[in-house]
């Protein structure tokens, strides 16, 4: 599975380019603003509809143009597909294999995406929503039941959060918990699954790959209310204060993973540049489990491999890179910074100033 051809027009500095990715890795250098992350943003934005840098989709579009075009074909499964996406109008259209799609979902099952870029560290300071996007990425792909019952667990928030709101009174409210529950269930079961796969990871990592900081690493799950709690029984005793606040304080909206060592917070003992390789490889374990239950091959871009890494820590992400079979990219102010990573790895090498994108290897 991979990216065979890619074709961008528009985007940001980039009026025009065509290439023909490496199925394995690709390495992308030039000098800061040349282009390399606007080139990822597309890839990026080929597979989830959206860029992983800019939050308002216009920005993406090339001053002095009304929009922007990206293409791609894709093998998958011994099949190709042709993809494109344009964005024109204040609209996204999608076009796969000739036919109008209207969801991202079906983006992410074609073309599977995973980004490590320089905001990574965002996964331990920011709030719970960065980490149930990991999350929600993992068993998306690998549970087909999940993304039904996450639509009707969110249908049904929607209905009971415009109750709360409204300050119905308490049977009218109340109607939706059975149904709120039998679905939050669901999706708890699914998480609860998915991360103990995860778990293997981290106790496997330290010992095949010599990472010392990640002993005694552990992962807490919160499912969003109070562990081994029936949540019917949540929902009925905040019902007073879900009122006074007017949304629903309690379910797998508000879930939420915490990464303990010696019981410490993860982000407290650990430097920068472990926090990025340690997040890095859950990202990656990812990619591998996606590939071992789903045999599919996802694709893996990373911004700035060099920043907060150092000499051997490059070395084990790229060690790892490699078990996860995926199709990569990375971009670097220099091939300098990836000196004896690549040697006998199969690669090809892009250039990237003012926009324009050439091959070199």
């Amino acid at each position: 599975m991979g990216l065979i051809q890619l074709s961008i027009s528009n985007l940001r500095n980039i009026s025009q380019a065509t290439l023909n990715p490496h199925p394995a890795f690709n390495l992308i250098t030039g000098v800061n603003g040349s282009g390399k992350t606007s080139l990822l943003e597309a890839i990026y934005f080929l597979g989830r509809g959206r860029s992983f840098k800019a939050s308002n989709n216009e920005n993406l579009i090339q001053k002095g143009k009304s929009e922007f075009i990206i293409t791609g074909r894709i093998r998958l499964n011994d099949r190709e597909f042709q993809l494109g996406i344009q964005r024109a109008n204040k609209r996204t259209r999608i076009r796969l294999s000739g036919q109008t799609i209207t969801k991202a979902s079906q983006l992410t099952e074609v073309l599977p995406i995973q980004v490590i870029e320089p905001s990574l560290h965002a996964f331990f300071e920011q709030g719970p929503e960065v980490r149930r996007r990991f999350l929600e990425w993992g068993v998306f792909h690998v549970e087909p039941r999940y993304e039904q019952a996450w639509r009707t667990y969110r249908r049904v928030l929607q209905q009971r959060n415009a109750a709360l709101k409204a300050h119905w009174g308490r049977t009218a409210i109340i109607q939706w918990d059975a149904l709120l529950v039998e679905s939050a269930v669901k999706i708890n079961t699914y998480r609860q699954a998915y991360l103990e796969k995860i778990a293997h990871f981290l106790h496997e990592f330290p010992r095949q790959h010599h990472i010392d900081f990640m002993q005694g690493m552990e992962m807490e799950y919160y499912p969003g209310w109070k562990r081994g709690a029936d949540l019917g029984e949540v929902l009925a005793a905040s019902l007073e204060s879900d009122l006074t606040r007017g949304f629903t304080q309690s379910g797998p909206h508000r879930a939420d993973i915490r990464f303990r060592i010696d019981g410490d917070r993860g982000k407290d003992v650990l430097s920068r540049g472990q926090q990025k390789l340690f997040i890095s490889l859950l990202f990656l374990a990812q990619s591998i489990l996606l590939r071992e239950l789903t045999g599919k091959h996802s694709l893996v871009l990373i911004d700035d491999l060099a920043a907060e890494l150092d000499e051997g820590s490059r070395a084990t992400l790229v060690s790892v890179l490699l078990s996860t079979d995926s199709q990569v990219f990375i971009t670097a102010t220099s091939l300098d910074s990836l000196t004896g990573l690549w040697d006998e790895l199969p690669h090809a090498v892009f250039h990237v100033e003012h926009g324009n994108i050439e091959q070199v290897i």
